[in-house]
């Protein structure tokens, strides 16, 4: 059976007469068919995309076998430590008591320009693992011998060389540094740097010192030390306030609930109000950041510029900062306000839809927690892909280059080389150092093997919570009474269903959105490696790049959109994963306006919900926190908190996305299937048809 065969033959349609359908199919196919024995996702199903399924098992072996191996031969210390100039690893082996590694010219280290920074790993000049970095701006010619950084063989004898094997030996001078990442960054920067550098004549015979290398290296310098001090306040910051983190996440999830609580009852009022909250967040964000601005401009009288400075905490104190935020607000509430105008005639039956959403999780509390099966399955998953790539971008080896005068020679070394800090039959001009490490063409390989697996499984995962929260919300909606005909445990049924049946189905849809998120990847190192060599691509190659990276994107946009609907229709079918998205497609598009209408606006309401609750846990968290003295920014909490709830709430409106997806198209197939007749009554709720000019006749027992 293949991946896009029909598992079963389709059914002969009948009219109300038991005669079959001659009617033509249209151009996006027939309407649904009334059927008397239909009352929700079938029990008589069998197995969908067998081969995609066979395809998914090999593969996640195949996924197995790449991390054993990955780990066999990998080694993640090489990323956590640096390596010195003869390829060996700081704070591991006979170098476990230095961790640090030391730069012995800096210059040779800094980048011509802004696009080189990222080269600092490859940098020309000796490197040495030493226990601390340097506390002390010397000069080799007149600090103490013991304050020298040399080579291994040469540090014990400092004391007993001459001037001349110093020179060679050891470093010319030495900056007061710390440890970043443990590596010795200097923290002199600005004009100090380039006064000492110049007024102990280190110039590297005038390569390397000049007005650009100096500037582009101390901004470099700056960034580090200040994002690595930042980063220090902020997680000390964390430390302190962790406790009201946390709590700060329970009361989001219990704001969620009992946001989805209210909503069976008062959709409506609970709607417009979490509209207005919103434009009234939105409006006082930009009215606090006139004022900020107007308090700050002020003082400030100078013109609008926007100038990089290395102080990150400097921010917060300069009014263009200000401006800029309050502009974003501003656009933001005029967009959601001109939204709101043009939508406000739809408003009212994504209300409905909205309310059926609550009832529907309300009747089933278990499916607000099931996303944590498919989160934790996610997780777990992000866990395993991490650390198998740590060990397979740890499992080339190390290449050494000779360097003549200052420059990598493009010609190959040893590692003996490096140890013994001579090549044979060279002058003392040319030494040998570790540049990188190499993978070959089969580490690359598994590598792309490892990416895509990783997309592949990370998209089944989602489908196949999708795929078992449609089969729950389905059995409701088409149950005549909701207190009776709902199945018991239509959670743990639906995901039944949807493992024993449809696994082949899943991985095939999952398959197609993991081939075109493989491709943007491909796209963005391209990219990268285009840059990275120093052959920026010309004005049509970036323009070709970038039109590719847009198609793909909206491509996998589209993929995610139609695979959400394939698995609704999976879900209450049961057919493969072809017909679903064909059926689902075709019923779309016969309701095309209301696809584009009223599905997007029920889409918005529930992202102003979901911005409501998130916008209301950032104002309470940052009203709590500003009044602390004991943060170095209070606003590092506030930042967690905000992000935190918006991740929590979008797991919870993203149960209640799928439950209104589910009962939209549902609401969509009611429509086609019957017509309000006795025989063939609607299943939608007595105000959706209202609503929609529609109602049910009463047979004449109920007259």
């Amino acid at each position: 059976m293949g991946c896009c065969g029909n598992n079963e033959a389709e059914p002969i349609e009948l009219n109300q007469h038991g005669v079959e359908d001659k009617e033509p199919a249209g151009q996006y196919g027939k309407s649904r068919k009334y059927d008397p024995n239909f009352s929700g996702p079938i029990k008589n199903r069998s197995c969908t995309d067998i081969i995609c399924c066979v395809l998914f098992l090999l593969y996640f072996i195949g996924m197995l076998a790449v991390g054993i191996l990955a780990y066999s031969t990998g080694d993640p210390t090489k990323l956590l430590y640096p390596t010195d100039s003869h390829g060996e690893t700081c704070g591991e082996g006979k170098h476990a008591d230095r961790k640090n590694l030391f730069y012995f010219d800096l210059l040779e280290c800094i980048p011509k320009s802004i696009s080189e920074i990222y080269s600092l790993t490859a940098c020309k000049t000796h490197q040495i693992c030493v226990k601390n970095c340097p506390t002390d701006n010397t000069y080799s010619k007149t600090a103490d011998r013991d304050k020298l950084y040399c080579k291994y063989d040469a540090q014990s004898k400092v004391k007993t060389m001459s001037s001349d094997e110093i020179a060679k030996n050891c470093a010319k001078y030495t900056l007061q540094s710390t440890d970043l990442a443990y590596r010795c960054v200097p923290t002199l920067v600005g004009g100090s740097l380039s006064n000492f550098l110049k007024s102990n004549t280190i110039n590297t015979d005038g390569k390397n010192l000049t007005v650009e290398n100096i500037k582009w290296g101390t901004i470099a310098q700056s960034v580090l030390v200040n994002i690595q001090n930042t980063g220090r306040k902020v997680v000390a910051d964390v430390q302190e306030s962790w406790y009201w983190i946390l709590a700060g996440f329970g009361i989001t999830m219990i704001v969620a609930f009992i946001y989805i609580l209210i909503m069976r009852w008062v959709a409506g009022l609970m709607v417009w109000l979490t509209t207005y909250a919103v434009l009234t967040i939105i409006g006082y964000c930009t009215y606090y950041c006139y004022t900020e601005y107007d308090r700050l401009a002020s003082t400030d009288t100078s013109d609008i510029g926007f100038d990089f400075v290395t102080n990150l905490d400097s921010y917060s104190d300069k009014k263009e900062t200000w401006l800029v935020l309050g502009i974003i607000c501003a656009i933001i509430l005029l967009v959601i306000l001109l939204l709101l105008l043009a939508l406000r005639k739809r408003i009212q039956i994504a209300i409905q839809l909205i309310k059926e959403g609550s009832r529907a999780l309300t009747a089933m509390i278990s499916t607000l927690f099931f996303p944590l099966l498919p989160w934790l399955m996610q997780l777990i998953l992000f866990c395993w892909f991490v650390a198998v790539l740590a060990f397979l971008v740890t499992a080339g080896d190390a290449e050494f280059e000779q360097v003549n005068n200052g420059t990598f020679s493009k010609i190959a070394c040893t590692a003996t080389d490096a140890i013994n800090d001579w090549i044979p039959g060279s002058n003392d001009t040319i030494s040998c150092n570790f540049k990188k490490y190499v993978n070959n063409d089969n580490i690359l390989r598994l590598q792309v093997f490892h990416l895509f697996g990783w997309f592949w499984i990370m998209n089944f995962i989602v489908a196949f919570g999708q795929c078992a929260l449609a089969g729950a919300f389905a059995s409701w909606y088409w149950a005549w009474d909701k207190k009776t005909d709902v199945p018991t445990l239509p959670v743990l049924m639906s995901v039944g269903r949807t493992l024993r049946y449809h696994t082949g189905s899943l991985a095939f849809g999952s398959l197609i959105i993991a081939i075109v998120q493989i491709i943007r990847a491909g796209l963005e190192y391209l990219e990268w490696k285009l840059r990275g060599s120093g052959h920026e691509p010309g004005p049509v190659a970036k323009f070709i790049l970038k039109c590719l990276k847009c198609f793909f994107w909206c491509l996998e946009k589209f993929l995610k959109f139609l695979n959400k609907n394939a698995y609704i229709e999976i879900a209450v079918y049961g057919k493969n994963f072809c017909t679903s998205a064909k059926n689902a497609f075709f019923l779309l598009m016969r309701n095309i306006l209301r696809v584009a209408v009223l599905d997007k606006v029920t889409d918005f309401l529930l992202f102003i919900g979901k911005l409501t609750v998130t916008g209301g846990m950032g104002v309470a968290s940052f009203f709590f926190f500003n009044k602390r003295n004991d943060l170095n920014y209070y606003l590092t909490p506030v930042i967690i908190i905000t992000i935190g709830a918006w991740v929590v709430t979008s797991a919870f409106f993203g149960v209640y996305e799928m439950a209104i997806n589910t009962l939209f198209l549902c609401f969509l197939e009611d429509c086609e299937r019957h017509d309000g007749s006795p025989e063939k009554p609607y299943y939608m709720s007595k105000k959706l048809k209202k609503i929609l000019g529609k109602k049910n006749k009463k047979t004449e027992e109920d007259e």
